[in-house]
């Protein structure tokens, strides 16, 4: 691949992980204001909110990374652009338990079904997102460094 190929390609690798962390910032944020109408568990409202606010600091942390990124020309971006990926996954990963907590919830008052529904939705978004910066990494490779 030509040196301008790999610029590309590296190119769409920080453009999918940015577009991942600005899907995971947006979604936190839709389900914290889609909340303040739906019926809840008051524990699982809180450990929904306080997931949120991860998720959005990761991404905000993981947006910071990849401007970094961007305006060097350090060695082995590959690497980096696994970790900010991983990083995002991480955040992504107590999703899991919480829709867990929340199916349950919903299998006993038909009202929370709405918030199981709505984080379900988010943490699709979410996982889409993710998969598509992960794809965008491993086309990347080892070819720029």
């Amino acid at each position: 691949m030509s040196n301008a190929g790999e610029r590309a390609t590296f190119r769409a690798a920080l453009a999918a992980a940015r577009d991942c962390a600005d899907t995971l910032e947006a979604q936190a944020a839709g389900v914290v204001r889609a909340l303040g109408d739906v019926p809840m568990d008051a524990g699982l409202r809180a450990q929904t909110v306080e997931h949120c606010a991860t998720l959005a600091d990761r991404a905000g942390r993981v947006t910071f990374e990849l401007a970094l990124l961007e305006a060097e020309s350090g060695k082995n971006p590959v690497r980096r652009l696994i970790g900010l990926d991983a990083t995002m996954m991480d955040a992504l990963a107590p999703l899991a338990e919480l829709a867990d907590a929340l199916e349950r919830a919903a299998e006993r008052d038909a009202a929370q079904e709405r918030a199981f529904v709505l984080v379900i939705e988010a943490t699709g978004e979410m996982l889409q997102a993710l998969d598509r910066a992960r794809a965008a990494t491993a086309a990347l490779g080892g070819k720029v460094s």
